[in-house]
């Protein structure tokens, strides 16, 4: 009997030992299937959003493909030149020949993205009527620039040679993003007929846009057979659009990006930029100069003296209040300053005061809207706000000064004492603004002080973080 149960309890164990065998050797070879059926894009698209997330994004992870012509580059090289920086940047920019002379001189090749000769598209249909069958050239510009091979890559951006980049802060604003993931990052018009007509899910390919390493590789190895689809359609930005949609990948919109389909005055529109880091402009063709009395290309150089020593800061609007005159000043750092002559409330003080005109000429109906939050320009030039643009800008160890003065004549007469026009300059005291992954995804914008000025035609404007629950108001 004894002996029976020590049996019976030997072959029990024995069945366990080789249950437990079992399922080891069926868990093991789960697992292996599991990875080796896997896609190889999933382990990649690990990889590489690890990679992606373990350092911050910089200049040196983005290739440029920039579209341009042989008849517009000479014109417009100039403005590349301001924001294009090579020791830090890599990419292409594509003509359809070669320049007459063949090479750039000594200068351009210092100072200039090179130059690729985009392949030959002829083989391609291109069917919408009075359009330009170059839309299907530049389309392609994102299949030639991957095709570089450039080794650690995280994204590629493209633009048009009128592009206006700022290139510390779309190396800020792409760090937000998991370049692992299929990303396509852009922004759509000002006007709201061109978004109509074409797309809201298109990025506009003036203001530039963005796609990440492993969706540009996918994308780029089916763009051909995916553009003979499309023949009827008007533009390459829309040929990318479409392609990418196809992909089931549709836009993120980033409000940095500016495709500016607007005219004249751009005072408002850049003086209530969204709290967001400044990333593109585009059409500076179409727009006046925007310092006045200032040469476009001067101006733009201008701007950038404020943009090499902060740029996050540029453009970046805050707003404080003069509790003594009741003035409520609007700071859009690095640009310029405007003083209001009452109180506004903030919401109507961020809203873009509207001095441009519309895209099209001439325009009535749909094509006067825009997909801006605009408010009327007055009629009166004088009960306007008086605008004191970037003198100067300056850095030292105890902060940034930026000093701005008014820089347009006006024939307003004035006997109110406290009126903001008495003043003629306005000096702005900051930190260089350095902002973390928290603040890129929920921005906060800043509070500004009034300070005690001994001059009286000077006023002097501290700008700092808020308190913890501060409100901006008229106190």
């Amino acid at each position: 009997m004894q002996i029976a149960k020590v049996l019976s309890k030997s072959e029990a164990s024995r069945r366990l030992l080789t249950l437990t065998i079992i399922s080891f050797l069926l868990c093991t070879t789960y697992l292996l299937a599991s990875f080796l059926i896997l896609p190889r894009t999933k382990v990649i698209h690990l990889s590489s959003s690890l990679q992606g997330w373990s350092s911050p994004t910089t200049l040196q992870h983005i290739v440029f493909g920039i579209a341009s012509s042989e008849k517009s580059w000479p014109s417009r090289k100039e403005y590349v030149r301001i924001w294009w920086r090579p020791e830090e940047m890599r990419g292409c920019l594509f003509l359809e020949r070669m320049p007459p002379n063949g090479t750039l001189d000594q200068a351009d090749a210092g100072s200039l993205p090179p130059i690729c000769v985009s392949e030959d598209t002829s083989r391609f249909r291109y069917t919408f009527r009075s359009g330009l069958p170059s839309a299907i050239r530049v389309a392609r510009v994102v299949l030639e620039t991957v095709a570089l091979n450039h080794p650690n890559v995280r994204w590629f951006v493209f633009g048009d040679d009128d592009t206006l980049f700022f290139p510390e802060n779309l190396a800020k604003t792409l760090s937000k993003y998991d370049d692992g993931l299929w990303y396509y990052i852009g922004t759509n018009s000002e006007s709201f007929a061109q978004n109509k007509f074409f797309s809201y899910e298109m990025a506009f390919g003036g203001a530039g846009f963005a796609i990440s390493y492993p969706l540009a590789k996918v994308l780029a190895s089916g763009l051909d057979s995916c553009l003979a689809r499309y023949p009827h359609l008007f533009g390459s930005d829309g040929r990318i659009q479409a392609c990418l949609a196809e992909l089931g990948i549709s836009l993120t919109h980033e409000p940095g990006f500016h495709q500016m389909d607007i005219r004249g005055s751009m005072l408002g529109f850049l003086t209530s930029h969204p709290l967001r880091p400044i990333v593109s402009l585009h059409h500076w063709e179409a727009m006046d100069s925007i310092f006045p009395k200032m040469d476009p290309k001067d101006a733009m150089q201008h701007l950038f003296q404020a943009v090499n020593i902060d740029s996050q800061r540029v453009m970046q609007q805050i707003v404080c209040y003069d509790r003594w005159f009741s003035w409520t000043i609007s700071v859009s750092w690095g640009y310029a300053v405007q003083i209001f002559p009452h109180h506004l409330s903030l919401p109507e003080a961020l809203r873009t005061l509207e001095t441009y005109r519309p895209w099209k000429k001439r325009a009535s109906g749909i094509h006067e809207l825009y997909d801006v939050d605009t408010l009327a320009l007055h009629p009166d030039p004088c009960r306007r706000p008086t605008v004191f643009f970037l003198h100067s800008v300056s850095s030292a160890t105890d902060g940034i000064r930026s000093v701005y003065r008014k820089m347009t004549s006006e024939n307003c007469t004035f006997n109110d004492p406290f009126s903001p026009r008495k003043l003629e300059q306005i000096l702005v005291m900051s930190h260089k603004l350095d902002l973390d992954h928290k603040q890129l995804l929920a921005p906060r914008r800043q509070c500004c002080d009034v300070l005690p000025s001994a001059a009286g035609n000077v006023m002097e404007i501290a700008v700092r973080e808020c308190g913890l629950e501060e409100l901006i108001h008229m106190h």
